[in-house]
Parts: structure tokens; C-alpha cells; sequence
């Protein structure tokens, strides 16, 4: 008994699997038949043919998008950091500028109160006596002393259009001129 029920077990798997085997060599010949029918341009079927040359050469350009993808990442990490740094330096003078700004405020104040420099900009200073205004000036009074003043200032005259003189004053001046460059 148990032969027979193993052997219409088997019997009927075998048939599934006949029926199975069946059904998929049906699919396999319509899907052959849809292939063949297929439109296919003569580029691409061309192209089919050279599949290894093409996964290649596409490998190759592959390889070298990733290189240059490399080489613009760490370009790109460069400026990065260059921006970065420049962001850090414009920070760090614009934290200078304030304290030199509120240092020049702070002086500011303390000249308008050395000054005593009222809200319109104008220092009030005390005024001058009316003595002090009428007094004659010191080129006056050392005249005064002087018995012959006209000759005197003649011979000033003199000396100062002197050629030794213009001289003496153009070389003074080129050693000022060379002393404030260097």
C-alpha cells in the first residue's frame, strides 16, 4: 500500500512538473516571438555587439569623472577653508574697528572737555583782555631799540636776495625734502 500511494505521489508530481516544464517552454517560445518582432534601429543593434567595448570605454570615463571629482572636492575643501579664514580675519578687524572706534570716542570726549568745545563745534575759549589786543608786537618793540631801522632793514633786504643766501636756503630745503623720504 504504501508503494502505491508513493507512487501516485510521484506520479502526480512528475505530471505537475511535466505541466509546469510545459507552461514555461510555452512562455519561452512567446517571448522569442515578441523578441523577433521587436524593431530594433541598426545603430543599436550595432551597438549590441560592442557591449564589451562600450562597458570599457563608459569604465574608463567613469574612472576619470571620479578623479576629477576628486581633484574639485578637494579644490572646493580649499576655498573652503581660505573662506573660512578670511571670514575669521574680517571678523577679528571688525572686533579691532570697535574697540578703536569706542577708543576715539572716548578721546574725543576727553578733548571736548579738555577744550571745553560746546555742541556747535566751537571751543569756548575765555576772551582776550583789550590790553593784551592794543600791545605792540615784538618785531615793534625790538625796532624801537633799533636807532636806524631803515638801514637796518635794508641790509636785511640785502642779505636775504643774496646769492649765498639763496643758496644756503635751497640747500636747507633739499635737506629737509631728504630727511622727511627716507
Amino acid at each position: 500500500m504504501m508503494e502505491s500511494v508513493i507512487t501516485a505521489v510521484l506520479s502526480n508530481s512528475i505530471r505537475e512538473n511535466e505541466q509546469i516544464q510545459y507552461h514555461l517552454n510555452y512562455l519561452k517560445k512567446r517571448l522569442l516571438q515578441l523578441c523577433e518582432t521587436l524593431k530594433v534601429p541598426p545603430k543599436k543593434l550595432k551597438d549590441l555587439t560592442n557591449v564589451s567595448s562600450l562597458l570599457k570605454m563608459e569604465r574608463s570615463q567613469h574612472r576619470d569623472n571620479e578623479e576629477g571629482l576628486a581633484l574639485l572636492q578637494g579644490e572646493i575643501d580649499k576655498v573652503v577653508e581660505t573662506v573660512e579664514s578670511v571670514t575669521m580675519n574680517i571678523q577679528s578687524l571688525k572686533n579691532k574697528i570697535q574697540i578703536l572706534t569706542s577708543e576715539v570716542e572716548e578721546e574725543e570726549e576727553k578733548v571736548k572737555q579738555m577744550f571745553q568745545v560746546n555742541g556747535s563745534g566751537v571751543l569756548s575759549l575765555p576772551e582776550l583782555s583789550q590790553k593784551i589786543l592794543k600791545a605792540p608786537t615784538l618785531q615793534k618793540e625790538i625796532l624801537m631799540l633799533i636807532p636806524n631801522q631803515d638801514a637796518l632793514l635794508k641790509d636785511l633786504d640785502v642779505l636775504q636776495n643774496s646769492s649765498p643766501m639763496k643758496n644756503m636756503l635751497t640747500f636747507i630745503e633739499e635737506a629737509y625734502k631728504r630727511l622727511d623720504a627716507s
